[in-house]
């Protein structure tokens, strides 16, 4: 009899040890994770729109049709470390038509590719081996490693590699083509001198219709 009571006693401890090891886990845990998602909200991002966005500029965007490829290959860049840029990521992916479905500008099949800043290749590296033509930036963690996005930019006019972000403060850094949700109308501001170092060639009637800025405006 003691013996059974003891069993009941060692079970009872077990399921409240592991309770309250699980309400530890998630009071620690669930506040960073709220806080990553609220951080997300304040960058103003909209997967759906930005890529509604840019099908529409790229029917103005001469350089991709040089190649008469039936394919165009765009960069979705994250850093898997950092959550704001990984669930953005994430959302643009889920953006992807399935196999059966078609996600095609005119002829030419587009491709979303998620490439991870954080793999132990270069970002030169990363580039090449991809194809990418266009690639998308993200809000991205820079305070541990501020030479990333410089060195990223470089790379993009060395590869003629075009840029685009909903991040503000990356079109002012050197990205090409800025979408800013501020108001009813979404605003398309592109920094002409880094899109031409880019490769980029726009047309003159999307300029019109478009913010242009320099570089260092």
């Amino acid at each position: 009899m003691g013996c059974l009571r003891r069993n009941k006693f060692f079970l009872f401890s077990s399921l409240l040890s592991f309770w309250l090891l699980f309400l530890v886990i998630l009071f620690v845990y669930s506040p960073a994770r709220g806080q990553s998602r609220l951080k997300l909200q304040q960058y103003n991002l909209n997967p759906a729109r930005e890529l509604e966005l840019l099908k529409k500029i790229l029917v103005f965007e001469r350089s991709w049709k040089e190649s008469r490829a039936d394919t165009l290959i765009i960069g979705l860049l994250y850093q898997k470390s950092y959550p704001v840029s990984a669930w953005t990521v994430e959302d643009w992916l889920n953006l992807e038509p399935s196999p059966a479905e078609d996600n095609f500008l005119g002829k030419v099949r587009l491709i979303l590719k998620p490439l991870d800043l954080d793999s132990e290749e270069s970002t030169e590296t990363l580039l090449l081996a991809a194809g990418v033509k266009f690639i998308y930036l993200p809000p991205l963690e820079l305070s541990s490693r501020p030479p990333l996005l410089p060195e990223l930019l470089r790379n993009c006019e060395k590869l003629k590699v075009g840029t685009f972000t909903a991040v503000p403060g990356y079109a002012e850094a050197g990205a090409a083509v800025a979408f800013i949700f501020e108001g009813e109308k979404p605003q398309i501001v592109i920094n002409l001198e880094a899109a031409r170092a880019q490769g980029m060639n726009f047309s003159s009637q999307f300029l019109k219709l478009a913010t242009v800025r320099k570089k260092n405006d």
